[in-house]
């Protein structure tokens, strides 16, 4: 099994395992993030975030809040509720007339003929980043709600997007449960982490906390907005409307589902979404409060999440279905750009540097569902449309080329396909020749410290590693795999001084499930006293760690 201090997610760790050697993962998810902005760990869990705080317009179907929920937090003069369009079918019901000051807000940009507020609702950066083509039945309901704006649409009910939390509160904290198991309540009571009470109830909260990894209460506190949006516990079913800010909290929520491994939960609540071409995702269905602007309000990523999803729950041929159809949409927008026309077809009198723009995010976009794909025939081991699959992503990310190749030579170090790894290293070699500085030297390194693992030559393997410490001391991966090579050339002394010199070093950076994991196995291994020194660790994890820590890690339970 291979492991890499740079995973994020829950793993299984057998209770007899021999130490792992870490190996970076053929994942390379972190090449498709902005390259324009730098990223906090929070920024992994948002799509095309809002720059302001929670704005929540009231929902038809919004009940009042339980008394310990927070109120939603809005802007002056916004307190109003969409207008959807009108539903039939059974227990159809039609919305509510707006309050009075959000009908004035409604008076002001009713008109789609006002030039100001067409530009002020949908920029540039909004036309690109929200672009989607509809399906067919979709397309028919948009063009009606545009054709009526001031009449009634009737959509039947089983066509809405109707979500609601399936489940109340996850929150817990599996690190103080151990603590008082093993530790007692003294213990335990110095255990202080950031929890849903204890935030801003807020986007700006809701950072905070995934910053922070405490996952389970950023679930908690996105319940807690949504429940404030009307699409709390038990409104799933019940007719309620969207807005940018309440999508985002759903993409958010389920991604945090899915990063815990709460994969049965995640799918529960994706279901009212079905295949995200609702008409009511879409901006074009709430012309009052999106006036003139256009596109699906889901977040690209949240398209990407549902259809991953499934081959985490076993199904791996119908993520393959989903991405396909995914890249599918977006060939068809990427190819409607490059014959000058707008993402949706139309004509468009888009600049020359807004095209080279969209064309270059849709570029971006199509290798990321592309690259997905990837990871799923690898998961279904079909390795031969794997590769040629990693092969087609160079040609969306050629900046990316070194990452790739080395990528798909380790796993032919997997299957144990040692000469087609070597080829693939050397061909790293050659392309990083005309790159300078420090990381190209140490990919190349890594790949043939890794070669060397492959064909179980350990002490060549540990030289490469100590190499690669001596350019980069920080560096956790060959830190971690250099200490496994001593433990396989029966240095186990050795060993773990060097893991526990890594972990005492820098607590922050260090204190990961794998290296850990490892540490643990060795002190198995190496003295009666293991119980006493994994409690320990406890301790230091505890310091430092959010309730999202895995502590199957610690061999405790």
């Amino acid at each position: 099994m291979v492991k890499s201090p740079s995973f994020g997610g829950a793993s299984e760790a057998p209770a007899r395992t021999p130490p792992q050697a870490v190996q970076p993962s053929p994942s390379l998810s972190t090449f498709f993030g902005d390259a324009a902005a730098s990223h906090s760990l929070a920024s992994d869990f948002f799509d095309s975030f809002t720059t302001s705080a929670f704005v929540s317009v009231s929902n038809p179907g919004a009940g009042s809040p339980a008394p310990a929920s927070p109120p939603p937090v809005s802007v002056p003069g916004t307190e109003g509720r969409p207008e959807p369009a009108a539903m039939r079918g059974p227990q159809a019901a039609a919305p509510p007339a707006s309050p009075e000051p959000f009908a004035h807000i409604q008076a002001v940009f009713a008109g789609s003929d006002d030039p100001f507020a067409t530009a002020l609702s949908m920029s540039e950066m909004d036309r690109r980043n929200d672009a989607w083509l509809p399906g067919e039945a979709t397309r028919g309901v948009l063009r009606a709600v545009a054709a009526q704006q001031r009449g009634a649409v009737f959509v039947d009910k089983e066509n809405l997007t109707m979500p609601g939390l399936r489940f109340d509160n996850i929150q817990g904290d599996a690190v103080k449960d151990l603590m008082l198991r093993f530790l007692g309540e003294k213990a335990a009571a110095k255990r202080q982490v950031l929890n849903a009470d204890s935030v801003e109830q807020s986007f700006v909260g809701l950072k905070q906390l995934i910053s922070c990894r405490n996952w389970r209460a950023a679930v908690d506190l996105c319940g807690r907005l949504l429940t404030a949006h009307g699409q709390g516990y038990g409104k799933s079913g019940l007719p309620t409307s969207h807005t940018t800010d309440s999508l985002q909290l759903w993409f958010v929520r389920l991604a945090l589902l899915v990063k815990l491994g709460l994969f049965q939960n995640a799918e529960m609540e994706f279901e009212p979404f079905g295949n995200l071409d609702q008409p009511d995702l879409y901006y074009e269905y709430y012309p009052h409060v999106y006036p003139g602007r256009r596109g699906s309000m889901v977040p690209f990523s949240m398209r990407i999440l549902h259809a991953e999803l499934q081959q985490y729950l076993g199904n791996p041929q119908e993520s393959l279905d989903r991405l396909h159809r995914v890249k599918t949409v977006c060939s068809k927008i990427l190819a409607n750009l490059e014959q000058g026309l707008a993402e949706d077809g139309a004509m468009s009198s888009v600049t020359q540097e807004g095209r080279q723009a969209s064309v270059r995010l849709w570029r971006s976009r199509l290798g990321r569902v592309m690259y997905s794909m990837a990871n799923c025939l690898l998961l279904m081991k079909d390795y031969v449309l794997a590769v040629e699959a990693y092969h087609a992503v160079i040609k969306y990310y050629p900046e990316q080329e070194p990452q790739l190749l080395s990528g798909i030579g380790r796993i032919s170090l997997q299957i144990g396909d040692i000469k087609t790894a070597e080829k693939y290293f050397q061909d790293v070699e050659k392309v990083t020749q005309k790159l300078d500085g420090l990381q190209g030297k140490i990919m190349v390194l890594m790949n043939r410290a890794f070669l060397h693992l492959g064909q179980n030559n350990f002490a060549e393997a540990h030289r490469f590693f100590t190499e690669i410490l001596r350019m980069d001391p920080t560096n956790a991966v060959a830190n971690n795999n250099a200490a496994v090579c001593l433990l396989y050339l029966g240095k186990l002394k050795d060993s773990l001084r060097q893991l526990e010199a890594m972990v005492q070093q820098d607590p922050r950076h260090y204190l990961h499930e794998s290296v850990l994991f490892n540490l643990t196995t060795m002190y198995e291994l190496e003295s009666s006293r293991s119980m006493q020194k994994k409690q320990a660790l406890l301790e230091a994890v505890a310091g430092k760690e959010g309730d999202s820590f895995n502590t199957q890690c610690l061999k405790l339970a």
